[in-house]
């Protein structure tokens, strides 16, 4: 009987696992898949447990931008990111949708280039652009760094390359 246990124990394992790293198999399937748990209706949580598990424990997020005509950015590691992503900000409720990306890929790295538009729930919405970097370990794929910038007028300035879906 404890053979049939140990044995069950495995195979729902090794299920799980390879549900799991199934996801992460394509360079374009793990971004959208950071899109989709970062979108939330009003009352949900982002379940920043998952989040965790589509980033490198060691990765970086950086935002770019200008403030009133003076260039700033901010650095945050992913403890602090994922920290972010708590505030009620968030659980309002908050949607991203892709524009369109550019993925290119070579010999276990990857950059993709999207472009995006975020809504919160007041409605209001805003563009920009997401880079992130991306390594193939230990049998898929990791995103080791996150950059982004918002479009200071609306998206009209976000290059027309970004904004087309492959």
């Amino acid at each position: 009987m404890k053979k049939l246990v140990l044995c069950s124990v495995l195979l729902i394992c090794s299920f799980s696992s390879a549900q799991t790293t199934d996801v992460f198999q394509n360079v374009k399937e793990l971004v959208n898949e950071t899109t989709r748990v970062i979108s939330v209706e009003k009352g949900q949580v982002i379940d920043t447990a998952y989040l965790r598990t589509l980033f490198l424990p060691t990765a970086h997020f950086s935002m770019v931008g200008q403030d009133n005509g003076v260039f700033m950015q901010e650095t945050m590691g992913l403890g602090e990111f994922l920290g972010t992503l708590t505030d009620e900000y968030y659980s309002l409720g908050y949607h991203e949708e892709s524009m369109g990306e550019i993925v290119e890929e070579y010999n276990g790295i990857a950059q993709v280039i999207q472009s995006f538009e975020g809504r919160d729930s007041d409605n209001v919405t805003g563009k920009g652009v997401n880079s992130y970097q991306l390594i193939y370990s230990e049998g898929r794929w990791w995103i080791a760094n996150m950059v982004w910038a918002m479009s200071a007028d609306d998206g009209k300035d976000i290059p027309i390359k970004y904004r087309n879906k492959n």
